[in-house]
């Protein structure tokens, strides 16, 4: 037994025995052990003072117990209100149904573990391939509220009687908005105001973070010479197959198909995007950030500035908008801002509002009364206002603080032999290979008198060098800074003056020639290069030259697309530019929203709110609400007012990710389901799970409690959701998508084993026998079979399609035709077709 171990027996066990559970614990704040003390010392000396007042008797112990009750009773109550205005997830459950009520009964023999997936869905038999256990991950998949709720002390900072974790199974996430607040893109989505700010930037970052860890013995290179990456502590290195975990049962995440977006390039959700998609999308970009310039900048509206105890310097924008059209709507727009990097942006209609919200006769909701329903976490009285049109010119580029179009890489040049930062730099000029390779990546420049994007580069007197490498990418100007173009300087090991720009790039592309070794991070020193694109050229100088590509990133930085493939080869350099300028300009902006960067983005937003706030916070504060103004009531049922707004209305869920084919995690999600897209919010750590655009949306299965989303083609996405939320969301797919519900069918087989119809490959049935149980189930040709009881379709494949009907698989589910009778299918999949068909056409149109 350790020092520390036997330090804890003799405080918790021996001293804590003396004294009668008093003891100083180093693990608890300083709050919390006066609190355990004054308890302490009340408990002592309730009973000793009663002795010493009162005379003997039976009523001295009633009233100590009383006492106690009241003592204990009175705890309760404030943990229970602290709980109900804090907690962002409510761990009683449902108070009208139960959060039991969102299960299936389960047998007296069944104990809370692993559940198959046929006992989510009342009423189904178990089918073939089914018991899958469904995991509930530690910090993932539960409330970290819900112990405390049961043992309040464990709120002060008492130890509690009730073991366990956070997985609890029927924990739904509780949005800290208004449930009426429709989200103008992903981001505001996941703005939890809760959420600390990051703390001060890191001294040590990039590159130079590789350093703090001590070294590590490296593989030997001649055991993999194609080897581009060497491993690094710190770093990930990606070198082709790396994929996201799927979601959904028995559908794994493929790469985005035609007409789709990854989730990382996912962000309005009211609008389609504008213009021509590139080649590869762009990631990680805020495009919401535009949002005040859209539709509060130069027009009337409400700017308020205070401070919030609980979220520090606020800025919120309000604005009311009449929409015109053959209905005339009224809709409220609103930007919440914070020192966090997210912001809440999104809007509501006034007709959704509940009734009593309009004073009698007055034109429009009172500002403070519609802020105090949409943002309840957020102290109004605080707020004010602010109209002076310097604060619309500093809130706009807070707003746009990271928005730019403009981007430089560096470009290290390193010889067959070489791998350290001294030898890269003092590669004098370009070899052939490296000259093909900048011919593909852009386009050489003269630097004087350039009037593009320049990256620091003197454009006057060619003291940075006579030429560079500049090119454009589906709006963003990128300049490179390569290291043979800029100015060598001869007995100079460290050549500064090409450090001092590649050395702050935050990407940087390492071209290696054959017989380079490996690149590692630890062979440079510098802050702010974060992202390493590392391209080698095999057989330059051939007709069969290739190149091969490999990432390496920081820990904290988010993946970044497009991915890599399993063998990530460029033949001939065919695809490579657009998929380097693709993944420099995503890199950048992953790296841009962790770590040291993230860091530096939050302290200048903080620093624009505080001087904000000195300047321009002392106007006038919100009038009041007309004391004839009712009380609000409960929030009323969207079902009605779904139709009319185009943001994006939000519930909790439980989203189910696969982790392999026979297993599956349930993650407590946000679901949005925008008039453009439905998306999956994970709560901690934040980001996207799940995306898919409304015209991919095929159909949908639901019962109390549980949805399943069909999209694409044919994969599935299993939530369930808390009580009552359920029809809504129905209601909101059936508004904002073509599909509709599927059907679920149990046939019994025909003579011979038969199912009573024919499919095609890609599973829409084509034909129904006559006087069939199929025929008689009301199976019609143009239904399209999605999957056989939990397994998906083997599309493409005849010889499995055909086995696969013919073994006792469970139900059919299976997707009605639409009206004309044609197959339903999904916008990806008609795009998709209509490229096939246009190569098709032109190989067939081509000469020869």
């Amino acid at each position: 037994m350790g020092g520390a171990a036997v330090l804890q027996v003799l405080r918790q066990g021996v001293w804590a025995s003396l004294t009668g559970g008093c003891f100083l614990d180093p693990q608890l704040g300083a709050f919390a052990n006066c609190v355990r003390l004054y308890v302490w010392l009340f408990l002592l000396g309730l009973p000793l003072g009663l002795y010493s007042a009162l005379p003997p008797g039976p009523a001295v112990p009633a009233l100590y117990c009383g006492l106690v009750a009241a003592f204990f009773g009175l705890v309760k109550a404030v943990t229970f209100r602290l709980h109900a205005r804090l907690d962002r997830g409510d761990p009683r459950g449902d108070p009208e149904g139960g959060a039991a009520a969102l299960l299936p009964p389960r047998s007296p023999r069944e104990t809370p573990g692993p559940r198959s997936n046929s006992e989510t869905t009342p009423g189904r038999p178990p089918e073939d391939g089914e018991g899958s256990p469904r995991k509930e991950g530690p910090g993932v998949g539960g409330s970290p509220t819900s112990p405390r709720f049961h043992d309040p002390l464990l709120l002060l900072g008492l130890p509690g009687g009730v073991g366990g974790g956070g997985d609890d199974p029927n924990f739904f996430p509780r949005p800290p908005w208004s449930p009426l607040l429709a989200h103008y893109d992903v981001q505001s989505i996941l703005f939890d105001p809760s959420e600390p700010p990051p703390g001060p930037p890191s001294l040590i970052s990039g590159a130079s973070a590789a350093h703090l860890e001590p070294e590590e013995t490296p593989g030997d290179p001649l055991d993999d010479p194609q080897a581009l990456v060497l491993s690094c502590p710190r770093f990930c290195c990606e070198t082709g197959g790396e994929q996201e975990p799927g979601l959904g049962l028995g559908s794994p995440q493929e790469p985005p198909g035609p007409g789709q977006l990854p989730n990382a390039a996912v962000a309005v959700l009211e609008e389609p995007p504008a213009g021509a998609r590139p080649p590869h999308p762009i990631e990680h970009s805020d495009e919401g950030a535009e949002y005040y310039r859209k539709y509060f900048y130069g027009k009337d509206h409400h700017n308020l500035l205070g401070e919030d105890p609980r979220l520090g310097p606020v800025a919120v924008s309000l604005r009311r908008e009449e929409k015109e059209g053959p209905r005339p709507q009224v809709l409220y727009r609103i930007i919440l801002r914070t020192c966090q990097l997210r912001t809440l942006r999104g809007s509501v209609l006034e007709e959704a509002l509940p009734p009593g919200c309009r004073p009698p006769g007055g034109r429009g909701v009172p500002p403070r009364k519609l802020l105090e329903l949409l943002l309840p976490g957020v102290a109004v009285g605080g707020l004010r206002l602010a109209p002076s049109p310097a604060v619309q010119e500093t809130l706009l580029k807070l707003d746009e603080q990271g928005v730019s179009r403009q981007r430089k890489v560096g470009v290290l040049y390193c010889r067959a032999g070489q791998g350290s930062e001294e030898e890269m730099y003092n590669n004098e000029g370009p070899g052939p290979a490296f000259e093909q390779f900048l011919t593909l990546l852009g386009t050489r420049v003269r630097l004087r008198g350039f009037g593009g994007y320049r990256a620091q580069l003197d454009t006057r007197t060619d003291s940075t060098g006579t030429h560079s490498l500049y090119t454009t990418y589906h709006g963003y100007e990128v300049m490179f800074h390569v290291s043979t173009m800029l100015p060598f300087t001869p007995r100079n090991p460290q050549q500064l003056l090409r450090k001092r720009h590649i050395g702050n790039d935050i990407v940087t592309i390492v071209f290696q020639e054959p017989g380079a070794r490996p690149f590692s991070p630890r062979a440079l020193r510098s802050h702010f290069q974060h992202v390493f694109l590392v391209v080698r050229v095999h057989e330059p100088g051939t007709p069969r030259a290739a190149y091969s590509v490999a990432v390496v990133r920081p820990d904290d930085t988010p993946p970044f697309g497009p991915p890599l493939p399993q063998h990530p080869q460029f033949p001939g350099g065919c695809g490579l530019r657009p998929f380097l300028l693709a993944k420099a300009i995503n890199g950048e902006n992953a790296a841009a929203r962790g770590g040291r960067l993230g860091a530096m983005a939050a302290r200048t937003r903080r620093l624009y709110l505080q001087e904000l706030l000195r300047v321009h916070g002392a106007g006038t504060p919100l009038p009041g609400p007309p004391r004839t103004l009712p009380t609000l009531p409960t929030l009323p049922t969207l079902g009605a007012l779904r139709r009319g707004v185009a943001g994006a209305l939000v519930w909790g869920a439980r989203i189910e990710v696969g982790v392999s084919d026979r297993e599956v995690l349930e993650v407590p999600c946000w679901l949005g389901v925008a008039a453009e897209r439905v998306v999956g919010g994970s709560v901690a750590p934040q980001g996207t799970l799940f995306s898919c655009a409304c015209r991919d949306v095929l159909g949908w299965a639901f019962s109390e409690g549980r949805l399943e989303i069909f999209h694409g083609a044919g994969q599935w996405l299993g939530l369930r959701l808390p009580h009552g939320a359920t029809p809504q969301v129905v209601a909101r797919l059936q508004a904002v998508t073509r599909g509709c519900e599927v059907q679920e069918l149990s046939l019994p087989r025909g003579a011979g084993g038969r199912r009573g119809f024919r499919v095609d490959p890609s599973g829409v049935v084509t034909a129904v026998t006559r006087f069939s149980f199929a025929e008689t189930a009301g199976l019609r040709p143009g239904a399209r079979l999605l999957r056989v009881g939990r397994r998906p379709l083997p599309r493409g494949d005849p010889r499995a399609m055909r086995a696969l009907l013919r073994r006792p698989s469970g139900p059919l589910t299976l997707l009605p035709p639409d009206r004309d009778g044609r197959p339903r299918r999904s916008f990806s999949e008609l795009y998709a077709r209509s490229l096939e068909q246009g190569r098709g056409s032109g190989v067939s149109g081509g000469p020869g």
